[in-house]
């Protein structure tokens, strides 16, 4: 894995679970999205995992194989917004997610009602993300 990966994943605690490539092949074919490149390194590594990134940001990375399960279980929201799939999350609730289109990440409220709530932008790579919430 990059060292600037490391760097900013130093204070999370991986999941002990792995995926094989067929389950994310499967996956990416469900939700008609392939993951980043960096997402999918880390992922290999991490598979999920929760804590500190910087001093004042917190991430829950969600398991690969969970993610069609939590993305169903906030199915009311995210179909408020079919572009984007849901990867991860933060101590407040704030959701983390890719957008289909472009593979952007963008953050909102996990009860967010999208009239008043904005989807706020935090990068165009996972690595982008990472340093927006490492300097958050």
């Amino acid at each position: 894995m990059k060292k600037e990966l490391e760097f900013f994943l130093i204070d999370i605690l991986k999941n002990d679970s792995q995926f094989s490539k067929d389950e994310l092949n499967k996956i990416q074919k469900e939700i008609n999205f392939h993951f980043p490149s960096d997402y999918i390194e880390l992922m290999i590594e991490y598979n999920g995992g929760e804590g500190g990134v910087g001093e004042n940001s917190w991430l829950c990375l969600f398991p690969i194989e969970g993610l069609l399960e939590i993305n169903a279980d906030y199915r009311l929201l995210m179909e408020r917004i079919p572009d984007y799939i849901l990867f991860g999350k933060d101590a407040a609730d704030t959701g983390y997610a890719f957008n289909k289109i472009n593979s952007s990440i963008h953050s909102f409220g996990l009860m967010s009602d999208f009239k008043t709530d904005k989807i706020e932008f935090c990068g165009n790579t996972f690595t982008e993300f990472l340093k927006y919430l490492y300097n958050s």
